[in-house]
């Protein structure tokens, strides 16, 4: 009886362990498909290196040039010796007997269209018999030869900048590679408890991802649904995720708020420990209808809040569609995930491509970590910016060409730790230029510190009332201002 006993008790541990096993086999292949290092990684990595050496190709093109070359000196002559020497009697004895001396001849009168020499060009055709045919056809030729010039540094502009566009897309590529790093430990962890939990809440887990950022955070994806046609908040599952991860989740921006029967992808990031409140005010130039300054706000799930500012090329609508057309393609490119010098380059190599129109627009962009509260700041042909830390003012006033003009971009960056109730003043030109132009930036910190409030919306309108006031309620320029506090949660 002992043994029969023992035999079952065996028989049951036996089949308990192989139970065990096989739920044990059914998790593994479950999170299968998110084992590490990602699929995705290595296909990312592939496409960067195409697109890099792709880049390499365009590095090797040939440099702008300032003037026309020796070859063109080639062509004129060749040109000038068939059409006008060819019926000159003097011909043998110029480009034979004083082959050299004419030669110099040439070269000096090429020297001359170039301004590199300022000698008469009559002088230095004292030997042709047919000088004023030869002057008009050299400088018939030479005035083909620079507009020809002009056309190929324009065509060689926009090769660079279509190369710089696919380096940066190389380099996106790049980062989004490294940043797919996922967190096997706590995929296995959710698949033990959620679908459990979620099954008492009505819920059916038909898909998960965990990812971890660059500074080790987690970001989770769910694909839920209900098992009744009922709709279940999100905010209720940020809160189981939270116990299940020690850590506080919350939705992403562009999560839904709620699950219904139908299967859905639900996005969960962390909690940041700091809040922007941002503030707005414009006043429009005397005499226009619309503004040449555009503003954007952007709060990315990355935990960043991002404020910019664009001030378009004069006023009016021209220097308003300018403007627009800078803000749209930085937030495109923000939003896509594009670092911010990424983004103000390939904005840069935009400017290069357009139409040859003398338009272009400045870029103040300014980048808050909400989870640090580290701030970079990037300006492109900008207006000065500042911060308020209590009673003490500091001016970000780096010196640098709007995007577009020079052939490489030029923008200067800044970066600064931000703690809880530190200001962030951006704005146009238009404003620093309604005060009077002896020591701007110091009356600009002196109404700065008398803007007594936190509130960053009246802060930005009182700020504003006060310039206004200088200028006799009647706008000189386009002005914009943008405030933005920080707070921690």
């Amino acid at each position: 009886m002992g043994e029969v006993l023992t035999a079952v008790v065996h028989a049951g541990e036996d089949w308990f362990r192989t139970r065990e096993t096989k739920k044990e086999q059914r998790w593994q292949r479950r999170i299968s498909t998110a084992l590490y290092p990602l699929p995705e990684q290595e296909l990312l990595s592939q496409y960067a290196e195409a697109f890099t050496n792709l880049a390499r190709l365009f590095e090797t093109l040939p440099c702008q040039k300032e003037r026309p070359g020796d070859e063109a000196l080639s062509r004129v002559v060749v040109q000038v010796r068939q059409d006008i020497c060819a019926r000159c009697k003097n011909e043998e004895q110029c480009w034979e007997a004083d082959y050299f001396s004419c030669c110099q001849a040439w070269y000096e009168l090429w020297l001359i269209l170039q301004g590199e020499k300022e000698e008469p060009l009559e002088e230095m055709l004292g030997f042709c018999r047919k000088p004023e045919q030869v002057l008009k056809a050299v400088t018939s030729a030479y005035a083909q030869a620079r507009q020809q010039l002009l056309m190929d540094n324009r065509l060689m502009e926009q090769r660079m900048a279509a190369g710089e566009q696919i380096r940066q897309t190389a380099e996106l590529l790049k980062r989004a590679a490294k940043g797919l790093t996922g967190d096997s430990v706590l995929e296995q962890r959710l698949w033990r408890r959620l679908p459990g939990e979620l099954k008492y809440l009505g819920l059916r887990l038909c898909g998960l991802r965990v990812f971890r950022s660059g500074q080790d955070r987690p970001e989770i994806y769910l694909s839920l649904q209900t098992v009744r046609d009922t709709r279940v908040s999100v905010k209720s599952i940020a809160e189981l995720l939270s116990e299940c991860c020690h850590q506080k989740l919350r939705p992403a921006w562009n999560c839904p708020a709620a699950i219904g029967h139908v299967s859905g992808n639900f996005h969960f990031v962390a909690e940041t420990r700091y809040q922007m409140l941002c503030g707005i005010s414009k006043v429009t130039k005397a005499g226009e209808l619309v503004s040449g300054d555009s503003y954007s706000l952007l709060q990315k799930d990355t935990g960043t809040i991002v404020m910019s500012l664009a001030d378009g090329m004069g006023s009016g609508l021209g220097a308003c569609q300018e403007s627009e057309k800078v803000i749209g393609l930085l937030e495109q490119f923000l939003e896509a995930g594009f670092p911010q010098e990424t983004a103000v380059r390939m904005i840069h190599s935009c400017m290069l491509l357009q139409n040859t129109q003398e338009r272009y627009s400045t870029i103040d962009l300014c980048m808050v970590d909400l989870y640090e509260g580290d701030c970079d700041f990037l300006k492109s042909g900008a207006a000065p910016t500042f911060l308020k830390y209590g009673e003490e003012i500091e001016v970000l006033q780096p010196a640098a060409m709007p995007p577009g003009i020079l052939q490489q971009p030029d923008y200067a960056r800044t970066h600064r730790k931000l703690a809880a109730g530190d200001v962030i003043i951006m704005m146009t030109d238009g404003v620093l230029e309604a005060l009077p132009e002896e020591d701007r930036d110091r009356r600009m910190e002196e109404m700065l510190r008398c803007c007594a409030t936190v509130n960053a919306k009246e802060y930005a309108q009182r700020l504003m009332e006060r310039v206004y006031l200088l200028q006799k309620l009647r706008a000189r320029d386009d002005m914009t201002i943008l405030v933005g506090s920080l707070w921690e949660k």
